[in-house]
């Protein structure tokens, strides 16, 4: 699961999230959309405001991240 995902099924709004967390929307934007890998000081302002486990949000946020992205060339 992603943390998008996670944030959806909880219908929770990237601006509350970031609200509960103290952390920039964009930066949870960003995050979510895999454009740049959450610091571990990140993951754990998220962890903590969403309920989660430390590890579990940094597989999530990791998930977006290391997924491939539809504008990369496929390597053969």
């Amino acid at each position: 699961m992603t943390l998008r995902e996670f944030l959806n099924s909880r219908d929770v709004t990237l601006d509350a999230a970031g609200l509960l967390a103290g952390v920039d929307a964009s930066t949870i934007s960003r995050i979510c959309s895999g454009q740049v890998r959450a610091r571990p000081t990140t993951v754990v302002k998220l962890a903590k405001a969403l309920g989660v486990s430390a590890r579990r949000m940094c597989a999530m946020c990791d998930a977006g991240y290391l997924a491939p992205h539809p504008d990369e060339p496929v390597l053969v």
